[in-house]
C-alpha cells in the first residue's frame, strides 16, 4: 500500500477516528449561558448553567476579567430560562428528548426539596408487603 501523498516537510494528515471510540453525547456536559440584565441588586451579569451527570451547576460572572462564582439562590425565572434554552436545542438534535425530560425532573426536584426520588422497579410491591395489615373493624 502506498504512503499518502503530502507536501515535502509536512506530515500527512490521517483520520483519527479509528484510534479512539467516539464520545457519546450523553456523557458530555452541556452548557447554557445568557445575560441577566434586569437585576437591580447585582446589576448586569452573565449566568451559566452546566448540565452534567444528572446535576445542574449554576455560576455567574460580573465582568470579563472576573472569576465564575456560584449562584446561591437560583430563582424560578432562571429555571424557566434554562428550560427555554434547552427546548430550543431538542428540535435541532443538540439535546435528546430523554436529556430534556431529565432536566425537567431535576427542576421539579429542586423546586420541591421534599419530592422523593423515583422508586426502583418493584420497590412499591416490597413496601406494600412490609406494611402492617389494615385494622379490622366490626362494621360490615
Amino acid at each position: 500500500m502506498p504512503l499518502p501523498r503530502h507536501r515535502v516537510g509536512k506530515p500527512a494528515l490521517r483520520s483519527r477516528g479509528a484510534e479512539r471510540p467516539p464520545l457519546s453525547r450523553a456523557n458530555m456536559a452541556m452548557e447554557f449561558g445568557w445575560w441577566v440584565r434586569d437585576d437591580p441588586e447585582q446589576g448586569k451579569y452573565q449566568a451559566l448553567a452546566v448540565f452534567h451527570g444528572g446535576t445542574v451547576t449554576w455560576k455567574r460572572k460580573q465582568g470579563h476579567h472576573q472569576p465564575w462564582e456560584p449562584i446561591d439562590p437560583v430563582t424560578p425565572d432562571m429555571w424557566d430560562r434554562l428550560l427555554d434554552e434547552a427546548a430550543k436545542r431538542v428540535p435541532r438534535r443538540l439535546m435528546s428528548p430523554k436529556q430534556f425530560d431529565e432536566l425537567k425532573q431535576i427542576r421539579a426536584t429542586a423546586e420541591d426539596a421534599d419530592t422523593p426520588k423515583p422508586l426502583k422497579r418493584g420497590a412499591h410491591l416490597k413496601r406494600a408487603r412490609d406494611l402492617p395489615p389494615p385494622p379490622e373493624t366490626g362494621e360490615t
